[in-house]
């Protein structure tokens, strides 16, 4: 009976924080080939979690499955067929755990659903703590196969036996326990007792001294073989050291190293002329950079003198212009003299007069001012209460949004409805009305015209008070369960948000976000209509604007603005002043008028020597910038700087780059490796001319003392006390065979039990190790491989063949699950990282086979190694 998984669905399940599913799963071999980190071992820990682990339980192992930062909910949904009846699953931990299994015998939910699933598949219970606990599994623990699982041989755990063994014993019969097994076995136990203890089963009188004296011949023997064999082993040794000393001396005399590290040296010098080249070129690009910068300073000096020159010829024209027209000024002075007494009292009464009218409007003008701004205040004030007047609504609007987790909840309940709601109209019966009914009755209500869904048990009334009942299937009745479920849940949220439905959850989020974006704008808006006025020591913010127009009542109208401009006014007040010196100054004395006539003239005179002292000046710069040797040609010198500063910064790089293709450390480690390795050939070529010393030393000492005719004689004692103990134990292991057949029924039954697995797993076994057999031990785990007559511990094979002996026996007992109508599939989870080309063939044509019999699914990144295998290609 096989398992088959159809659909995979995952939610909140580490890296898959959005929904994602896995569909299109198939009877045989199903491939899903992706890069690292793209969750297919994330895909194999999600089934097991929502197979064996309980919904309610909150480990560590469960909680590592919440993706990182977030506190959802873990949620996995799978689809699958056991025996061809189709079953569905859905299972959420930590935030709203729940679990629904629904399949051919109804619907469970809760513990029950638990109990229904560990019944289904044959699992045990138990804390899984940080990981996995694969024991508990029972047979889905075992072909389920994470990364590196497949590296270890591992016997199954006590379910699996339990149910391969109860099998098999029944082929074995009754062995022990008749009389004649008393009889015989008491005679064969007293003489089994003159050759062995009854208790270890040690050997005692007479075949223990024998084999005492086989012990001291064996010894005497090997002593003498082995001086024998150290004579020769010198000899040989000798050979060998000497051919190795002539090895050595032929290494030590190649120039290959020599020439190498003569190359290193050349390498080393180059690095170091490319390093001195570096620091010549860098010099060369820091004086190329230096003379463009002071061709450009040149450049720049030269236009800044001629824009001083221009500006102080500029100067100098205005002032001697200014006195020209000072001249014909003095020259009217002398006829305005004698109208100066008149024209003093006339500037003095114009003058007091343009003061007090000055006086009069800038006070005018200061309350004006003042007026204005308080009822600019009052205007921006009764502005900011309207705007006040919706802040509360927009803050109850944004107080009324619905959290994101709420409203990711209620999409996951909309969607179980729909869900629900589409199975159930999918499979149920429907029901059509046609045609006038009066007397026909819907569960005791009139029955109207049309079509409905039958999903509960419904009675129908006809005339006549009979009753017509339809019942659905059970699984359309548990159906119409899981759709009431999810219904209430969902009204449940929705009631408790005080929602109608799922789009007036969005509606007010959207109404919440759109106050939100109100509430910025009227802050805004609030803080241009509040700023700070110095002139009314006003400060910035509502709060302050509110105690100001408090404080200031709205003013009255103004009073009439003056006739003239405040402006003109001060003009006219310059005006009077000007007239009123002058005036003055003519009547005091005219000479006195012309003096200050001149005093005026000075600051012009003034102005041109200032001028003309500048101009002298920049002639000098401009002269002394023509005298550079470098001005002549400045345009064409800067042009060729830029040149050379790129042709420098080019040279530059190519020296950097010749320095990082030389890398001295790397050059010094090579010789210095290639030096330690002579030392170390000169220091083995001493300890071998020692060594041949010592051998020649030994080879003569040991070659006169007879050792042939020693190891004669001792092979001739050893050959006689071999004979008498083969014709003792010949006596006591016909006691043994007789007592250890008796007492080795019980161990045949164990032998019956593992036998059958051993012949399966080594027909797997021989197609990928030929002529290999497999020997398991009593916990039905893989001891050893015997090939070439030869037994091997599992332990002490290689990486790769114990991974690919791991898959090879898991098939063995998922066979011998398969025929006892055990639920069994196969996943393995990037396997046979180790196997070579040929070994993965084979292992893949097992594989294929297997897919034949049961769902398999490979999760691999190893595109190349499985392009071309035959099955259904799955994508993440």
């Amino acid at each position: 009976m096989s398992l088959q998984l159809r659909r995979i669905a995952l939610e909140n399940f580490r890296k898959f924080r959005q929904p994602h599913e896995i569909a299109g799963l198939t009877s045989g071999l199903n491939i899903v080939i992706e890069p690292n980190e793209t969750g297919k071992s994330t895909l194999l820990d999600a089934v097991r979690a929502a197979l064996f682990l309980k919904h309610g339980s909150k480990t560590r192992l469960i909680s590592s499955f919440q993706p990182t930062g977030d506190n959802v909910g873990p949620q996995v949904t799978l689809d699958f067929e056991i025996g061809g009846a189709p079953w569905s699953l859905t299972k959420r931990f930590l935030r709203s755990p729940t679990i629904d299994l629904s399949g051919p015998q109804g619907r469970h939910q809760g513990d029950a659903a638990e109990q229904a699933l560990q019944a289904l598949l044959g699992f045990e219970t138990g804390a899984q703590g940080s990981s996995f606990e694969k024991d508990l599994h029972g047979a889905l623990g075992m072909l389920w196969v994470a990364q590196m699982d497949g590296l270890t041989l591992k016997a199954p755990c006590g379910t699996v036996r339990d149910l391969i063994g109860a099998t098999l014993e029944g082929e074995a019969g009754a062995i022990v326990g008749s009389a004649a097994f008393d009889r015989v076995s008491a005679r064969i136990e007293a003489q089994y007792l003159n050759y062995y203890t009854a208790r270890s089963g040690a050997a005692t009188g007479r075949l223990s001294a024998t084999r005492a004296r086989v012990a001291e011949a064996a010894a005497a023997l090997t002593t003498a073989q082995q001086r024998e064999e150290a004579l020769e082993a010198a000899f040989t040794d000798l050979e060998q050291t000497r051919q190795s000393l002539q090895t050595l001396r032929r290494e030590l005399d190649d120039g290959q190293d020599s020439a190498q590290r003569a190359d290193l040296v050349a390498k080393l010098e180059t690095a170091r002329g490319a390093a001195q080249q570096l620091t010549t070129r860098r010099a060369e690009a820091a004086a190329t950079g230096a003379r463009l910068a002071g061709l450009e300073d040149l450049s720049n000096r030269h236009g800044a003198a001629l824009e001083r020159q221009a500006a102080a010829q500029a100067r100098r024209d205005e002032a001697v212009n200014a006195r020209q027209a000072l001249a014909a000024e003095l020259h009217s002075e002398h006829a305005r003299t004698s109208e100066a007494r008149t024209e003093l009292a006339q500037a003095l009464a114009a003058r007091d007069a343009a003061r007090t009218a000055l006086a009069q409007a800038r006070a005018q003008a200061l309350e004006d001012r003042r007026r204005a701004g308080i009822a600019a205040a009052h205007a921006r004030h009764a502005q900011v209460r309207d705007l006040e007047v919706d802040r509360p609504t927009l803050a109850a609007t944004l107080g009324a949004a619905v959290p994101d987790e709420v409203l990711e909840d209620l999409a996951a309940a909309e969607r179980e409805v729909v869900r629900h709601r589409t199975l159930l109209e999918a499979d149920g019966t429907r029901v059509e009305l046609v045609g006038s009914a009066d007397a026909v009755t819907r569960d005791g209500t009139p029955m109207a015209q049309g079509e409905w869904t039958l999903t509960r048990e419904t009675r129908i009334g006809l005339p006549g008070g009979s009753e017509l009942v339809l019942r659905p299937s059970q699984a359309l009745a548990g159906a119409q369960a899981a759709l009431d479920a999810a219904t209430s849940r969902r009204a449940a949220m929705l009631m408790q948000w005080q929602l109608d439905t799922l789009a007036d959850a969005q509606r007010r989020n959207d109404a919440a976000r759109e106050a939100q974006r109100t509430l910025d704008t009227l802050a805004i808006r609030l803080a241009a209509l509040t700023p700070a006025d110095p002139e009314l020591d006003l400060e910035a913010g509502s709060a302050a604007l509110t105690a100001f127009v408090a404080a200031h009542p709205q003013p009255s109208v103004a009073a009439p603005s003056p006739a003239r401009p405040l402006a003109e006014m001060e003009v006219a007040l310059d005006a009077a002043e000007t007239a009123y010196t002058r005036a003055e100054a003519r009547l005091r004395q005219a000479e006195q008028d012309l003096r200050d006539a001149e005093k005026a003239e000075t600051p012009l005179i003034v102005e041109q020597q200032t001028a003309d002292s500048d101009l002298t000046r920049v002639a000098e710069e401009i002269a002394t910038q023509h005298a550079h040797p470098d001005f002549a040609g400045v345009t064409a010198a800067l042009a060729e700087a830029r040149e050379a500063n790129a042709s420098a910064a080019v040279a530059l790089v190519s020296a950097e780059a010749n320095v990082r293709a030389f890398d001295e450390d790397a050059l010094r480690r090579q010789i210095n490796k290639l030096d330690a390795r002579r030392r170390a050939a000169e220091e083995s070529k001493s300890a071998l001319l020692t060594r041949i010393a010592r051998l020649e030393a030994q080879i003569e000492s040991d070659g006169g003392k007879g050792l042939a005719e020693q190891v004669a004689l001792a092979r001739d004692e050893d050959e006689a006390a071999r004979a008498a103990l083969v014709r003792m134990e010949e006596e006591a292991e016909t006691l043994r065979l007789l007592r250890d057949t008796l007492a080795g029924a019980a161990t045949e039954t164990a032998r019956t039990i593992t036998g059958p697995v051993a012949a399966r797993a080594s027909r797997y076994i021989g197609r990928v190790l030929p002529g290999s057999e497999a020997a398991f031990a009593d916990d039905l785990s893989l001891s050893t491989i015997r090939r070439a007559g030869m037994d091997e511990p599992c332990e002490q094979l290689s990486r790769g063949t114990q991974e690919q002996l791991a898959i090879l026996t898991r098939l063995a007992f998922a066979d011998m699950l398969l025929e006892e109508g055990r639920p069994v599939s196969l996943i393995l989870d990037d396997p046979l990282v180790y196997s070579d080309d040929v070994r993965l063939d084979g292992m893949t044509d097992l594989i294929l086979e297997a897919s034949q019999r049961m769902q398999v699914i490979l999760l691999t990144c190893r595109e190349r190694a499985f392009r071309h295998v035959e099955g259904t290609r799955i994508r993440m």
